[in-house]
């Protein structure tokens, strides 16, 4: 009987503990604590830090030679592109030719001007010699008279030579300024490097015709390179110069260059990296530049994953 009773207890006991876990499975677990968010994944793009130049024609002509090829690496003011250039070339040698003939003529007016300024001298001598004579009554009254026409006219041919010799040299001075802006004309028909940098890419092929205003070519100037990502307006203030960064490759997900954070811009604006994706939620971004430590493994304008580690 003993025995009966205890087996009896026994199965109360299981029951009650069945129907406790009955009761707590029902009643609802409370939420995991999120995990902190440490680092921020973006899409980056590799430019130069200084910035893709675009190269203009700065001038109207046809292309005549390009004088580096795509991809090599240029000094500043080094020659790219060549310009036709033979009319200017023209133009230039006429305002030389016109430059001489005037300096010939100035130094002509120049020489005569000198003997005009002697025979004004000599004679304003005689004439002060000939009034000393006319006092003492050594000389005539009309004698007199026709050395101080003399005189007088000796002056006047002094002034208009003067006169003859500045305008010369205006002439002079209008030719040399002609002769000038022939040559900038000439030296536009050469479009040069703005910085040393690596020419990326051709716009034109030889034998095209340009204007001022025609992109010819781009070039990367000299200098380390950055991923220039935008990093969502959640983690926006997160964001802090010096923090560390990963670039990894899209296509394999290999870290292929380190940097570190050294531009986080100061207000939130709409996305714009990437404005060739549709499908975009409208969402604000920080523009967030990564200095890279080694760019060796990527290439300009590629498009990389940038891994930002919080801290």
């Amino acid at each position: 009987m003993p025995r009966i009773h205890s087996l009896c207890f026994a199965g109360l006991l299981a029951a009650l503990f069945s129907a406790c876990q009955g009761r707590l499975a029902d009643q609802p677990q409370a939420p995991a604590a999120p995990q902190p968010v440490t680092q921020v994944l973006g899409v980056a793009r590799i430019e130069p830090e200084a910035g893709l130049l675009d190269i203009f024609a700065g001038t109207d002509g046809r292309v005549r030679a390009k004088k580096v090829a795509e991809n090599a690496v240029v000094t500043q003011g080094q020659p790219l592109l060549l310009l036709d250039s033979q009319a200017d070339q023209a133009q230039l040698r006429l305002a030389q030719a016109k430059t001489t003939t005037q300096q010939a003529a100035l130094a002509a007016q120049q020489a005569n001007l000198a003997q005009l300024r002697i025979a004004a001298d000599q004679a304003q001598a005689d004439y002060a010699r000939n009034q000393q004579l006319f006092a003492v009554q050594g000389l005539t009254q009309q004698a007199l008279q026709t050395s101080g026409t003399a005189a007088a006219t000796a002056r006047q041919n002094y002034a208009r030579g003067r006169a003859e010799a500045h305008e010369a040299a205006a002439r002079v001075g209008e030719t040399r300024a002609d002769t000038r802006y022939r040559q900038v004309q000439v030296g536009q028909k050469t479009v040069a490097a703005p910085l040393a940098g690596r020419l990326l890419s051709w716009s034109v092929d030889e034998g095209a015709f340009v204007t001022s205003g025609t992109k010819v070519g781009q070039l990367a100037p000299s200098g380390p390179l950055i991923a220039r990502t935008e990093v969502d307006e959640l983690f926006a203030d997160r964001i802090h110069e010096g923090q560390r960064a990963d670039i990894k490759s899209q296509a394999t997900g290999r870290v292929v260059a380190t940097g570190r954070v050294v531009f986080a811009a100061g207000y939130l604006e709409k996305k714009s990296l990437f404005e060739d994706e549709t499908a975009q939620e409208d969402r604000r971004v920080r523009t967030v530049k990564i200095r890279l430590d080694d760019p060796g493994q990527v290439l300009i304008n590629s498009r990389v994953d940038c891994l930002i580690h919080l801290n």
